[in-house]
């Protein structure tokens, strides 16, 4: 459910195909289980959690934080499930 105010900005967002950085995904694949466990997620919680790496692009540090804590939660064959409930969008 979308709250109403936001609905036109979230459904411009999804409309728009999400580009999975290149070095992100050549981080992944430099190890095959977790490569493995990877394409075993959703398509929607892939997208969400890429996303949430990428938007801390311009913070190296929080960038590299988020993208060690995903590998290493991916390579356990684990989730993620956020806050405010957005697991229930997985």
């Amino acid at each position: 459910m979308i709250h109403p105010k936001f609905e036109d900005k979230i459904r411009k967002v999804l409309s728009e195909p999400f580009i999975f950085p290149n070095d992100i995904m050549d981080k992944l694949r430099e190890d095959k289980g977790l490569w493995q466990n990877y394409q075993r997620c959703s398509d929607a919680y892939k997208r969400i959690r890429i996303a949430y790496i990428e938007a801390a692009r311009k913070r190296p540090e929080e960038f590299e934080r988020r993208l060690h804590n995903f590998i290493d939660k991916t390579k356990d064959n684990k989730r993620i499930t956020g806050f405010g409930g957005i697991d229930k969008y997985y």
